[in-house]
């Protein structure tokens, strides 16, 4: 079964960079929405639609690989990701020379687009394990291709955080399904390193705890929530702002607010006013259907398996659905949706005739590839 896998993923990323070879034709004006374009990506002399994989969030972490936190409002994005990024690039000879006070080197996209790609693949590995024990192997494999399939998991095979969070979510989760919680501990230390969302295992990892009965596993929690408190107190030290990954947020241009908590009725509220005030045929009104759809229909959709979900999965799947519109936005929810994920085989268990959805999904993901390397924002 792992080399069926394996194959499925090296299938799904030639249809990727296929779909990005093809933008170019459909969207010949690059949109440029984002800065450092041509000195984290173009400086690589890459095709674009190779260095596209790096647009937006992926010059960020690409720089902060490079230099660290020099760069003000960077601290927006955690470490462990752009860590591994700098560790693996030095596998890769540096341009000699090179001015990096002005320029990122190439080794660290190589080191990052490669980092994306086999913790994906690792994560898919490991999520078939997780599903085989509670589900058949029919499903387990849906499950997968629905994964695939996702319209926003190009994100896994870019230079994003996505594939590592979802490869530590996912081991954690199977080794505390199989007892080993110690180790889930660690992982999801780790995980909060990555996303401050990491620390959403926490209540999933108590609740398994409490249903094994083996309450002395307890004690590992300890280490659960150090990857964000210790990049807190680097903050802290460096910048005398141990919220400072919080504070930047805004600056972003996501529309979040870092101060107060915005309630979901206000949300949607927000949104009905963009879909009556804004052009229906404008970039900006795509996107925010897009972020309404993504936000209320996995929610919906979770809501109606309550009672068929195992109960930690569950919770920890509203959290991550419902936690980031508490910024007052739905900014980005179509690729935090991905991190839905644990729904997944309860929805392919119930469906019928999967092939329309699947054909629907891979539609949409070839119009969101093109607008994302062409450097339009998608999510």
């Amino acid at each position: 079964m792992f080399k069926k896998i394996a194959l499925s993923f090296v299938g799904w990323r030639v249809a990727l960079f296929i779909f990005a070879f093809l933008s170019i034709y459909l969207l010949p004006a690059f949109g440029a929405r984002f800065p450092y374009a041509d000195r984290v990506l173009e400086i690589t002399h890459l095709p674009y639609w190779i260095w596209g994989w790096g647009n937006f969030d992926g010059v960020h972490y690409l720089r902060i690989a490079q230099d660290g936190y020099l760069a003000q409002y960077s601290q927006a994005f955690f470490p462990f990701y752009p860590l591994l990024v700098r560790i693996f690039s030095f596998i890769f000879p540096k341009i000699p020379n090179l001015d990096t006070n002005i320029f990122t080197d190439p080794s660290y996209f190589y080191s990052g687009l490669i980092l994306s790609n086999i913790f994906f693949l690792a994560s898919l590995f490991v999520f078939y394990k997780l599903l085989e024990i509670d589900f058949k192997k029919s499903v387990a494999v849906w499950s997968i291709i629905f994964l695939l399939a996702f319209p926003t998991s190009f994100y896994f095979s870019a230079v994003y955080t996505e594939s590592l969070f979802l490869f530590l979510t996912v081991l954690s989760i199977y080794l505390i399904r199989k007892g080993k919680f110690f180790g889930a501990a660690i992982l999801i230390s780790l995980a909060s390193a990555t996303r401050i969302f990491g620390l959403l295992l926490i209540p999933l990892y108590l609740i398994e705890v409490l249903k094994s009965k083996k309450y002395t596993n307890l004690i590992w929690l300890i280490f659960a929530p150090l990857g964000t408190i210790l990049y807190m107190y680097f903050l802290k030290v460096q910048f005398n702002n141990a919220f400072y990954f919080l504070t930047s947020q805004p600056i972003f241009g996501a529309q979040r607010t870092s101060g107060q908590i915005v309630l979901l009725p206000q949300v949607i509220f927000r949104y009905i006013k963009i879909f009556l005030t804004t052009n229906p045929y404008s970039l900006a009104f795509f996107n925010a259907v897009l972020e309404f759809l993504f936000t209320l229909v996995p929610l919906t959709v979770l809501l109606f398996f309550y009672k068929k979900m195992r109960f930690s999965y569950w919770l920890f799947s509203l959290l991550i659905l419902i936690l980031p519109s508490l910024t007052g936005t739905f900014s980005s929810m179509p690729r935090y949706a991905l991190m839905g994920f644990l729904l997944i085989p309860y929805i392919v268990s119930e469906l019928k005739n999967k092939i329309p959805i699947l054909i629907a999904f891979s539609l949409l993901a070839f119009i969101l590839v093109t607008l994302f390397i062409r450097g339009y924002w998608v999510a």
